[in-house]
């Protein structure tokens, strides 16, 4: 896999393709840390009123439908139209394939997310993704649309632009490749970076753990610039943390 020539992302990728597990590491601890302070049980499992603590929610249903009212008690307890206005930031983490490479990618993102009205959200974040040989980093926007709903299944569209990296065997260039003062020497490789760009669509689905947290799964394909050889499969799952 070929990337655009680029000395600057080249050299950059080179400092930085020792330093990947880090990266990764540090992106997952702060996941880790938000889902560790908004830890708390889900809310509503047995109750129709789920969102009580949603000021806009609360006045909506405050009074309840009666015991009786089936269809009323199955729409408070899907209903998450109150979510209009929210904002909030997200972790994620999941596996990247590379085309027909065997060799998946860890991947991380952080970001920040809104809703532009109770079924559509946009969001910008951060992503890294690296394993033995690849690396690529960089910045993402996209937009989904979902159901108002408490468990709502979306799909979206989202634009991805940075640096990658690619590890290759180079033991027959007539290169220094490692700078050791060896020529291809045996298991010599060459690293080789520059920008990358990608579209992809997604799909997958929410589901309100309260009214302030969201857990997601979702799959996305992107459709790199390099062409179908260098094309990423990505399957993850986020945690976001809203407010108003």
């Amino acid at each position: 896999m070929r990337f655009f020539p680029s000395s600057f992302g080249y050299a950059l990728l080179r400092r930085l393709s020792v330093c990947r597990p880090r990266i990764l590491v540090a992106a997952l601890a702060v996941t880790t840390l938000s889902v560790a302070a908004s830890a708390q049980l889900p809310n509503g499992m047995t109750r129709s009123r789920w969102a009580m603590e949603d000021p806009v929610y609360q006045e909506k249903y405050a009074d309840g439908a009666d015991k009786t009212d089936i269809a009323g008690k199955v729409k408070q307890a899907s209903d998450a139209r109150f979510i209009k206005d929210a904002f909030g930031y997200y972790g994620s983490a999941g596996l990247s394939v590379l085309g027909d490479s065997a060799n998946p990618m860890a991947s991380a993102e952080l970001g920040a997310t809104g809703y532009w009205t109770s079924y559509m959200t946009n969001r910008v974040g951060l992503v890294a993704a690296v394993n033995t040989d690849d690396i690529y980093m960089g910045g993402e926007a996209g937009f989904r649309l979902q159901t108002p709903t408490r468990l709502a299944p979306f799909a979206g569209l989202g634009l991805f632009a940075g640096y990658a990296s690619h590890t290759e065997p180079a033991e027959n260039d007539g290169v220094d490749n490692d700078d050791n003062g060896w020529i291809d020497e045996r298991g010599e490789e060459e690293e080789i970076g520059g920008g990358l760009a990608a579209i992809y669509p997604e799909v997958g689905v929410h589901f309100w753990w309260t009214p302030k947290v969201r857990l997601s799964v979702f799959g996305r394909q992107l459709i790199t610039t390099e062409g179908r050889d260098a094309d990423s499969t990505y399957i993850g799952g986020s945690i976001g943390i809203f407010s108003r």
